[in-house]
């Protein structure tokens, strides 16, 4: 996760794992990616705008007041495709090491989300605006051009 935020150049905290004594730091209004140990689940449900990743169980809890759009179509399709495919049992030949089954698929899966990110970053260079009055050029990012 701390990997995807910073090829999108956004400040956030990030904490891999926050020791108990630290629970309030979770209320706090700033974007942040931060490892709860799920000792500590009582207290995560409590929070209004924070979007819950369990890692354990395989599930997103996302508040009712936090928005989160879909992918545009067609991507969010080829994507739902792609992965499908791969959640599909493959023939195995027999000469084939199975063990090296789930590390070919983990490679399948990220090749499916970087082709995902190149094609929804496709073109970003349109909505950087150089500034020159400072002694350095500032590049600025306007996401509505």
């Amino acid at each position: 996760l701390p990997a995807l935020m910073l090829f999108f150049g956004c400040s956030f905290t990030y904490v891999p794992i926050l020791p108990a004594q630290l629970l309030e730091v979770l209320s706090t209004p700033t974007p942040f990616i931060i490892g709860v140990h799920s000792i500590f689940q009582s207290e995560t449900q409590e929070l209004l705008d924070v979007v819950i990743a369990d890692l354990d169980g395989g599930t997103v809890n996302v508040p009712e007041c936090v928005h989160i759009s879909l992918l545009p179509e067609p991507l969010l399709q080829q994507t739902r495709e792609a992965l499908s495919m791969l959640a599909r049992p493959h023939p195995v030949p027999d000469h084939a090491v199975t063990a090296a089954l789930p590390s070919s698929q983990d490679k399948e899966i990220r090749a499916v989300f970087l082709r995902l990110f190149a094609q929804l970053l496709q073109g970003y260079r349109w909505c950087l605006h150089i500034i020159r009055i400072h002694p350095e050029p500032v590049i600025r990012f306007h996401k509505v051009r």
